[in-house]
């Protein structure tokens, strides 16, 4: 990938904006972002599978709407966190 002058790969990449859905949207495991509250949520592979636990559900009046952080579930808080601060989102954890 070919950066402008002053530009670097690394701020290219954090700047892109995260996938945001809706929490019964959530169709592969990962790190997700509440979006209104800042709050972690780590979906494991385990979660999504028909028929097996845990059965994660999520009641509200409103839509819950998350951002994924990553694909992988098991990524370090601080990397997280610095992935949703780089994209301009409330952190609460």
């Amino acid at each position: 990938m070919a950066t402008g002058k002053g530009e670097s790969a690394s701020a290219n990449q954090r700047t892109h904006r995260l996938s945001e859905m809706g929490w019964n949207e959530i169709e592969g495991p990962g790190a997700y972002l509440f979006v209104r509250s800042g709050d972690l949520v780590r979906v494991p592979v385990e979660a999504l599978a028909p028929g097996h636990s845990p059965l994660m559900s999520i009641t509200s009046n409103g839509e819950t709407r998350v951002a994924r952080l990553s694909e992988n579930p098991a990524v370090p808080i601080t990397v997280l966190r610095n992935i949703a601060a780089d994209n301009d989102y409330f952190v609460n954890f």
